[in-house]
């Protein structure tokens, strides 16, 4: 099977926008398909906490 792309300056505006989009759309399923899921195994941590957090600001200078 032989694909011949066709030239841009021969498709219409609108042809040339949906091929765009099809490629941008394509991307996001892409990255999407790879982001890690969540898990159902606890990592020890609740959700609100954080790691790196000073909750005192007493004798800090601005």
């Amino acid at each position: 099977m032989t694909v011949e792309p066709t030239l841009p300056e021969l498709m219409s505006p609108r042809q040339r926008a949906r091929e765009a989009a099809e490629i941008i759309a394509i991307a996001i399923a892409r990255l999407h398909s790879t982001r890690p899921q969540e898990s159902d195994i606890p990592l020890g941590f609740s959700a609100p906490e954080r790691v790196h957090t000073n909750p005192s600001t007493e004798g800090v200078f601005k």
